[in-house]
């Protein structure tokens, strides 16, 4: 099974690592803030961006609530680093 296929397994059931497909991949390469390789280094330096960032990262997370449920933290970096990815890639496209 590939490290991508177990770790969006991993995001959809369980929350606790972002799904690291390309996307995710570029964006994380792209501001230098873990590896792009799915690693116990690598998820300590999420939690560690995390931390450094947690006022606004916890404002943009509590804007996220559905009902009584909240995403969680990985979640935020997941969807935040897949975007910046994605608008990376869509950039160079044009």
């Amino acid at each position: 099974m590939s490290p991508f296929l177990i770790t969006k397994i991993l995001m959809g059931t369980l929350g606790c690592v972002p799904a690291y497909e390309r996307f995710f991949q570029d964006g994380v390469a792209k501001h230098k803030v873990t590896t792009q390789e799915y690693s116990p280094k690598s998820v300590l330096k999420l939690v560690v961006f995390y931390e450094a960032h947690n006022d606004r990262l916890e404002e943009a997370r509590r804007g996220m609530q559905t009902e009584d449920l909240t995403y969680p933290q990985i979640k935020l970096l997941d969807m935040g680093f897949w975007q910046i990815g994605f608008e990376k890639d869509a950039g160079s496209a044009r």
